[in-house]
């Protein structure tokens, strides 16, 4: 079955690249008899058709943010930004070193935002954001009739279900989803700590390099929602 593309409108027919947005209602929380409180509420999900472009664009996009948030991170760890603001003594030479790391750390935010913008003319990127599915009219029809985003309310949002039960979800599936996210987790952690050992002149930061790219991979492969 051939169908469009919410984020740029071309035809697909993979049902594996589709979005899954959760929503639920009815929220109640009522307090049980062991001092703890259980919370219950309704759940529903919309599949958002989606081709593998902009599949791979939302990763790309999704990857480019972590890195956003893990090079600053890197930065400071490094000693790099205490030589920046004076707190470390060092020379003049080493301030301008750190000013050129920050601008470095920076970079990432940057390529984020361009990435988010579609200003970059990669067509591999996808034409809308991610949130784009938020505007899909059954998504809509359903916040129209009492509906809130997320699959459920706090902490449980990142348990939306598939509503199509040919796609692997559901319990069998969270043990892949869980592997698939820690694994992602320890590629991040890689990255940042193959900035702060290149920022120490080691040998070790290739190493860590080539970890954190097969850990995303894995990941990839591992997590049945990417």
């Amino acid at each position: 079955m051939t169908r469009q593309c919410w984020f740029c409108g071309s035809e697909t027919t993979a049902m594996r690249h589709d979005r899954v947005v959760g929503l639920h209602r009815d929220v109640q929380s009522n307090p049980t008899w062991y001092l703890g409180i259980r919370t219950k509420w309704q759940s529903d999900s919309v599949r958002v058709p989606r081709c593998e472009r902009c599949h791979h664009g939302h990763i790309v996009e999704q990857s480019m943010m972590a890195l956003s948030v893990a090079a600053p991170i890197a930065y400071a760890a490094g000693g790099q930004l205490d030589t920046l603001l004076g707190i470390l003594p060092s020379a003049s030479g080493g301030r301008v070193n750190a000013s050129i790391w920050a601008v470095v750390a920076c970079l990432p935010t940057l390529m984020w935002l361009a990435t988010r913008q579609a200003w970059l003319p990669w067509n591999r990127l996808a034409p809308r954001r991610l949130r784009h599915a938020r505007r899909h009219p059954a998504v809509q029809q359903l916040r129209e009739d009492g509906w809130h985003y997320r699959p459920g309310p706090f902490p449980y949002w990142r348990n939306a279900k598939d509503p199509v039960p040919e796609r692997l979800s559901g319990p069998s599936a969270r043990p892949r989803r869980i592997l698939g996210r820690i694994t992602g987790l320890l590629g991040l952690a890689s990255c940042v700590v193959t900035v702060v050992l290149y920022f120490r002149d080691s040998e070790l930061a290739a190493l860590f390099l080539v970890l954190a790219l097969g850990l995303f991979f894995l990941s990839s492969k591992i997590d049945p929602e990417m």
